[in-house]
C-alpha cells in the first residue's frame, strides 16, 4: 500500500475518533441547547485554539486567503450538514445516527468520481456496496418507520460528503490549518446568526462538554482535511464506517442503548468493507 494512503487512511481514522467524542458531547448538551446553540459553542471553542495555532505554525498566511468564495459555499452546505448531525444526536439513538451518516462515504466517492475525476475499480464498488449492504441492515428501511429526524439526519450526510469533496479541492492552494480556522470563524457567524443571540449559557456541568465538542471538531476536520490531501478521498472516507460499531458500542455503554442482532451484522460487514477498501489500494 503506498505509503500516502496509509497514512491519509490513519488520519481519517483520527477523524473518526474525534467525531465519536464530538458525538456524545453533542448527546450530553442536546438536553439544555438545541443544534444552532452546540454548533455555535463548538465553533467559538474550535476559533479560540485555531487561531493561536495556525498562527504559530504558517504567520498572518494562515488567517488569511485568496479564495474566500471557495470558503464560504463550502462551510454553507458543511453548516446544514452539521445541523442534520447535531440535530439526529438530539432525537435518535447514536448507532441510528452512525448508521445514517454513514452513506457520507457512499455520497462522497460518487461525488469524488464525478467532480475530482477519481477512478473507481469494480473491486472498490463491490466494497463500498458491501458496506452500504451494512448499513441497510442496521437501518431496515420499509421494516422500521422513518421518522423526520431519519430524513434530516441523511440531508446532512450528503452536504457533508458534499463539504469534504469542496476540502479536497481546497487543499489545492490551502493548507488544512487553514481550512479549518475559516470553518470555524465563519460557522460562529452562521451559528449566531442562526440562534438570532438568544443563547442560553452552559451551566458548569455542561461546560467540560463544551470544551469537548469544540476540541472534538477541531482535530477531525483538522484530521479529515490532512486524510483527503495525502490520499483519494475514495479510498480514505470509507474509513468513516467505522464510526457505527464503534458509537453502537458507546451507545450502549454509556447510555444503555440496546445493541441488536441487525447492528452487530452489520457492523461487521462495515468493518470488512472498510479494511478491504484500504488494501485494495495496492490492487489499483
Amino acid at each position: 500500500m503506498p505509503n500516502n494512503t496509509l497514512l491519509g487512511a490513519l488520519w481519517m481514522l483520527g477523524a473518526v475518533a474525534s467525531f465519536a467524542c464530538m458525538q456524545i458531547a453533542g448527546r450530553e448538551l442536546s438536553g439544555g441547547h438545541d443544534a444552532f446553540s452546540v454548533l455555535l459553542f463548538r465553533s467559538l471553542v474550535g476559533l479560540a485554539l485555531i487561531t493561536p495555532i495556525a498562527i504559530a505554525f504558517g504567520g498572518i498566511k494562515n488567517v488569511t486567503t485568496r479564495r474566500p468564495i471557495g470558503h464560504c459555499v463550502r462551510n454553507c452546505i458543511h453548516f446544514i450538514g452539521q445541523f442534520g448531525w447535531f440535530y439526529g444526536i438530539a432525537f435518535l439513538p447514536m448507532a441510528d445516527v452512525t448508521a445514517l451518516t454513514s452513506s457520507t462515504p457512499l455520497f462522497g466517492v460518487a461525488l469524488a468520481i464525478i467532480f475530482m475525476g477519481e477512478l473507481l475499480s469494480l473491486r472498490r464498488l463491490a466494497i463500498i456496496l458491501v458496506g452500504f449492504l451494512g448499513v441497510l441492515i442496521v437501518v431496515r428501511p420499509g421494516v422500521v418507520p422513518l421518522e423526520l429526524a431519519t430524513g434530516v439526519t441523511v440531508l446532512g450526510a450528503f452536504c457533508y460528503a458534499v463539504s469534504i469533496i469542496m476540502v479536497k479541492a481546497l487543499t489545492r492552494t490551502e493548507p488544512p490549518l487553514r481550512i479549518v480556522f475559516f470553518m470555524m470563524l465563519l460557522q460562529l457567524i452562521f451559528a449566531l446568526a442562526c440562534t438570532k443571540l438568544q443563547i442560553a449559557l452552559p451551566s458548569e456541568e455542561e461546560w467540560p462538554f463544551v470544551i469537548l465538542v469544540g476540541i472534538g471538531g477541531l482535530t477531525a476536520h483538522y484530521s479529515m482535511a490532512r486524510s483527503v490531501q495525502l490520499a483519494d478521498a475514495s479510498v480514505v472516507m470509507p474509513v468513516n464506517f467505522l464510526q457505527l460499531p464503534l458509537m453502537a458500542l458507546a451507545g450502549f455503554a454509556i447510555y444503555g442503548e440496546h445493541i441488536d442482532p441487525y447492528t452487530l451484522g452489520g457492523g461487521a460487514l462495515i468493518l470488512a468493507a472498510t479494511y478491504l477498501n484500504i488494501t485494495s489500494a495496492k490492487i489499483r
